[in-house]
């Protein structure tokens, strides 16, 4: 697509952007009209899809626009509207029909609005990989990583974490293979002779007609003859294709068959427009770049002594009036900070006189009231109401405020600028010096600070020796007392002195390693149309969530808080998980999952398996201290980072430890693991160090000696990724045979009937079941041989299953690890307290 087009949706997305900021204020407004407007679940999940869609604009808009300026522009909003996503979840999440339940099912919504599911389908934004400095840092750490496998002669190859067992793998003796050869050669031998008999018998028939026939058949006749046969099953064979043409055409037609066109050619055409895109980027970017370093220069030489003479200027005439001032008694400012000290207190004065009850205060009280002008100079009646409004997600939250000076930047910079004549997507040269002017600004304000502290210092000087008083002696000051040491959340802290030495040792350990890239839209899975109904309160436990409802919560919940920093300090406390529980039967997907949050962030992939960390670091007390320490101290250094820990259950087992005990057993970093679950901060606390994400893997969560407790307290978010419903699996077999290039024409083979046959099986089972039919033979086969169902049965039969009473566990262990049971347990019975006895 043109500039233009995105140029065009860019300035749809604002003005969609308009409209949500005014009804954004609806409650705040009819409030302070006297009416009655109570925003419940419909109100935030209209907030949320809209959004959702808003976003999704943007995200397009920001990867492929080439004018530098607007896309830094388009960033800022996107990241507003990011973070204001998160917190109508935290909305949702309140006002569910389960309440505090993480899964939302919005069908219901969708079926009014008359919506797609997929308008509700997170999509990752692309600058988290694309970015040119998380580019080059993912780059670096991957170079460092094939460094260091090189030298310890390790294989390149990433992990799938995938079993290697194989499923059809069948464990025989040398005996029992040979005779089962010999039962199977004798078999052929006979199907041999028996097939040379038919053909004996056949041609003999065929020589004693053709002797009977001979001389008594008129040759003219018998070439009529052939000929209408010929003619009859020629004209029977083109009906035949033509009736098959039509049948093919009203399918597609109706959607019940994929069209004719190969999309391959459309997605590499597709690939191959955005690569040109991205090297015009690429190179816009340079030239921008370089100019802002043109404008700096020529700031710093044209305009830097007359801003310099201003600073000063400002500065001197301050000391001059604080000297002047009567309350001062002529004595100069103690410390030149004052200077700054003094804008802190004049908005506190003021709203001081303007407010009502005293509970706003500062520049964010005054830039709140600024924000009500705005919207037609309406103000709240009382404090009080704005608080409220705040606590409540609604009208006055600080991304809304975001969203107003963004709206008001884009209106005066972009909305009438003429960009017809612009084909290259050049910068605008007035707004990067305009940008460039508060970089100039503050670096010569320190410098004029210094000088004016040295010139404040010697006027104390000269207006001390004018008064020619004795100065006091000094006071001895007092020694500071020594502060306490922290407490170490781990034996191993202190103990590692070079960090960088960690790198090498975990790499030849097998702990970091290179996994195999998959996106979260590989996750396949269809959308629950029925989600509201079946997970109404109504019903005690809860049905496992969609494959899109896993996508969205680990988007929201993990990967936009791991990608970036300044998302995770601004993103709700609770939609940032530093810990992900999975649990599901074998097959269904978990460790895919991991790997693709490790690949749609970026993330360094660190392992503690139990089958990993197997016979390593087993040394005294110290030893899994120390193998947990280098691994965390490793994850920030190269953060964003995922440790994952596949069958977490062996590692939470419960019970005391018996002294003497295995010292390899998994469950010897299960202490040190959950402190360093606690060490990752949150919130407007998080750093770079703090985007780490600990996953851990089970598919037996319900084994005996578990610590349940344990794993529900660790692990903030907990996802039971169960085997796929009808209509994921009818996705899934179509998918994984259109993999080994087959296309499912329904009408010769029965995905329907599959899918039926194919319950509880997860979808690794499938996986395997349609790898081992379709091998590369079988698909050349298969214009003489189409496929058939049977064909699937077998080996389906032979891969992983999830029994019913197994489904009856991972039910009952979701009800429990989620909260779901203690919200829906009665509250505890208060006993009145007994009367005593009269006398």
């Amino acid at each position: 697509m043109s500039h233009s087009t995105y140029q065009s949706k860019w300035v749809e997305c604002m003005q969609e952007l308009m409209e949500q900021v005014q009804i954004e204020y609806l409650p705040a407004e009819a409030r302070e009209n006297g009416q009655y407007f109570e925003p419940g679940f419909q109100h935030f999940a209209l907030l949320y899809i809209k959004y959702l869609q808003i976003y999704r604009k943007l995200e397009d808009c920001h990867d492929q626009m080439v004018h530098p300026q607007k896309r830094g522009n388009i960033k800022k909003v996107l990241k507003s509207t990011i973070i204001r996503i998160l917190e109508l979840k935290q909305q949702l999440i309140d006002f569910n029909l389960r309440p505090m339940n993480r899964f939302v099912a919005l069908d219901e919504v969708l079926t009014d609005l008359k919506l797609n599911p997929e308008t509700v389908e997170w999509k990752v934004p692309r600058y988290f990989l694309d970015g040119k400095e998380c580019r080059e840092e993912i780059e670096d750490k991957q170079h460092k990583i094939d460094h260091w496998l090189g030298v310890f002669s390790m294989p390149l190859d990433p992990d799938n974490l995938m079993d290697k067992k194989d499923p059809f793998e069948v464990g025989l003796t040398t005996d029992q293979a040979v005779a089962i050869i010999q039962k199977n050669e004798r078999g052929r031998m006979n199907i041999v002779k028996a097939d040379h008999r038919c053909t004996f018998f056949k041609s003999s028939r065929k020589d004693d007609r053709s002797k009977k026939t001979e001389g008594a058949e008129d040759p003219m006749e018998s070439q009529v003859l052939a000929a209408t046969r010929i003619a009859a099953h020629w004209k029977r064979k083109v009906d035949r294709r033509r009736f098959v043409k039509m049948r093919e055409e009203e399918f597609e037609f109706l959607g019940m068959a994929p069209p004719k066109k190969d999309k391959g050619d459309i997605i590499d055409d597709m690939t191959k427009h955005r690569d040109r895109r991205k090297k015009m980027q690429e190179d816009a970017d340079d030239v921008f770049e370089k100019a802002l370093k043109e404008q700096l220069e020529w700031l710093q030489k044209k305009k830097g002594q007359d801003i310099k003479a201003e600073l000063l200027e400002e500065r001197r005439q301050w000391i001059l009036s604080y000297c002047q001032n009567p309350e001062q008694d002529k004595k100069f400012p103690e410390k030149f900070d004052e200077f700054y000290q003094r804008f802190d207190k004049e908005p506190e004065d003021e709203e001081g006189e303007k407010g009502k009850d005293g509970k706003a205060k500062g520049k964010d009280a005054k830039a709140k009231d600024d924000k009500a002008k705005g919207k037609g100079g309406k103000k709240g009646k009382d404090g009080g109401e704005e608080d409220d409004t705040l606590e409540a997600g609604v009208g006055y939250s600080a991304v809304v405020q975001q969203f107003v000076e963004q709206i008001k930047q884009y209106t005066e910079q972009w909305e009438n600028k003429d960009e017809s004549n612009n084909f290259d997507q050049r910068h605008d040269l007035e707004l990067a010096r305009k940008s460039v002017y508060p970089i100039v600004e503050a670096e010569l304000r320190a410098l004029v600070d210094d000088q004016m502290r040295e010139e404040l210092a010697n006027l104390k000087i000269l207006f001390n020796e004018s008064k020619k008083k004795k100065p006091k002696k000094p006071k001895k000051p007092k020694k500071p007392k020594k502060p306490k040491p922290p407490k170490k959340w781990c034996a191993a802290v202190g103990t590692i002195t070079n960090r960088e030495d960690c790198v090498p040792d975990l790499v030849e350990q097998a702990i970091l390693k290179k996994v195999q890239p998959c996106k979260l839209e590989d996750f396949l899975g269809e959308y629950h149309f029925l989600g509201a109904m079946q997970r109404s309160p109504q019903h005690t436990f809860c049905p496992p969530p969609s494959a899109q409802m896993i996508r969205s919560l680990i988007i929201e919940h993990c990967v936009l808080p791991l990608a970036q920093t300044d998302i995770r300090q601004k993103a709700p406390k609770l939609l940032t998980a530093r810990s992900l529980l999975l649990y599901g039967p074998k097959g269904s997907g978990k460790s895919m999952l991991a790997r693709a949050i490790a690949t749609e962030t970026g993330a360094t992939f660190f392992d503690l398996s139990p089958h990993v960390i197997e016979g390593k670091y087993t040394q005294g007390k110290t030893g899994s201290a120390t193998l947990i320490y280098k691994v965390f101290i490793c994850a920030q250094d190269m953060a964003p980072s995922v440790i994952y820990i596949d069958q977490v259950d062996q590692v939470f087992q419960g019970g005391k430890k018996k002294k003497g005990g295995d010292a390899n057993a998994p469950s010897r970093i299960k202490k040190d693991l959950q402190a360093a679950i606690n060490q990752v901060k949150r919130f407007d606390e998080a750093t770079e160090q703090d985007r780490i994400l600990f996953i851990g893997s089970t598919s037996k969560p319900f084994a005996e000696g578990v610590d349940q407790d344990g794993l529900k307290t660790s692990f903030d978010e907990k996802i039971w990724v169960g085997f796929p419903e009808y209509g994921s699996r009818v996705v899934l077999w179509t998918k994984f045979m259109q993999a080994h290039g087959v296309t499912v024409d329904p009408a010769k083979l029965n995905i329907s009937t599959l899918a039926r046959v194919s319950e509880g099986y997860s979808a690794g089972s499938i996986k395997q079941t349609v790898d081992r039919v379709l091998t590369a033979r079988r698909v050349q086969q298969l214009k003489n041989r189409p496929l058939k169902v049977q064909e699937f049965i077998g080996p389906l039969s032979r891969t992983a299953f999830c029994w019913s009473e197994e489904l009856d566990k991972f039910q009952k262990f979701d009800h429990f690890v989620t909260g779901e049971e203690e919200r829906q347990a009665p509250p505890p019975v208060q006993e009145a307290p007994k009367k005593g006895k009269g006398k």
